[in-house]
């Protein structure tokens, strides 16, 4: 079970392994998977949760490990966009059985591509060497099929100097997040996303808020954000259309391996449980900034970023224009 808001790459790899995923829906405030919905969704089919920690913030994971605990269930962590990011005094990727991080171009620690896994069970983990290494297990013996999803040296001579000053950087962010925040908090018609009790800190990968257009006469996203960038402020909608209306769904469902493997009852009651209502409401609402670069900026950095958004409140009533 995992989150329809998130980058197809989340549930590429449950498509590979064969089994479905399934999308559960979100806390509207916090954009990140909602507990209540995932054991809503649980069956005796479900093997494990994934919370994917959206713009680098921590999920509720105390409520997730208790889910997995009732339920006898793995947590694989999507900690993609979450480096270094700490809840209840545990860095993300360090809570459940595995943490999953990306090193992708955009990421706050990034070398072009690739990515990385941390857990504590050692046989799981050699599984997972040994499905990225043509199947050959650290014993040197090819065990599975596999492919090859080794990191290159170069890649990771880019990486180990990504490590100098992340700290750094990370620390930069959570500061100017927090007071673009303070300044943007009585801002009306703009919320910024919460973050949940026993959050220490978050990467910041985005900074993301949502816009309630009934605060500016009604004025769709597109023309907020087109009265931004006339300021000189660049926000961006992110996700546009979760992934439980992309077209993999009837892709997969109609495929001849899925069909053989899952009945025609299970495949009918999946598409029945895909709606993600608050899903499509935060893809409608949401506006971000790419927060990896602009949150390295200075506190008047921050305030321009504020003072435009408050300028384009002030003048709502022209919106209607763009």
């Amino acid at each position: 079970i995992t989150s329809p808001y998130t980058d197809p790459g989340t549930i590429a790899s449950i498509l590979v392994a064969r089994a479905l995923p399934v999308l559960a829906d979100l806390d509207r405030q916090s954009y990140q998977l909602d507990p209540a919905d995932v054991e809503r969704r649980i069956t005796e089919n479900t093997k494990a949760i994934m919370p994917v920690h959206m713009m680098g913030q921590p999920c509720h994971m105390e409520r997730f490990m208790e889910i997995a605990k009732k339920h006898n269930l793995k947590v694989i962590e999507d900690a993609c966009q979450a480096h270094l990011s700490e809840y209840q005094g545990k860095l993300l990727g360090t809570i459940g059985d595995f943490g999953c991080f990306s090193f992708q171009s955009s990421k706050t620690i990034a070398c072009g591509e690739g990515g990385g896994i941390i857990g504590n069970d050692e046989e799981l983990m050699d599984k997972c060497y040994t499905v990225h290494n043509h199947g050959t297990s650290r014993r040197g013996r090819t065990e599975v099929a596999g492919p090859k999803y080794r990191m290159n040296e170069f890649e990771a001579a880019v990486l180990l100097g990504q490590l100098a000053g992340a700290q750094e950087r990370f620390k930069r962010r959570n500061e100017n997040a927090a007071h673009l925040t303070s300044r943007l908090k009585d801002v009306p018609g703009i919320v910024p996303q919460k973050l949940y009790k026993g959050t220490k800190s978050g990467s910041f990968y985005l900074y993301a808020t949502t816009y309630r257009k009934e605060y500016y006469n009604g004025a769709d996203r597109s023309k907020f954000l087109k009265a931004l960038s006339a300021e000189g402020v660049s926000l961006s909608p992110y996700i546009r259309q979760g992934l439980h209306k992309e077209p993999w769904i009837e892709h997969i469902l109609n495929s001849k391996v899925y069909r053989k493997m899952f009945s025609e009852k299970r495949l009918k009651s999946y598409r029945d449980q895909i709606p993600c209502p608050n899903c499509d409401k935060v893809c409608q609402e949401m506006a971000m900034i790419w927060a990896s670069g602009p949150l390295l900026g200075t506190k008047e950095d921050m305030d321009d970023i504020a003072n435009a958004i408050i300028k384009v409140y002030e003048n709502r009533d022209k919106l209607h224009l763009i």
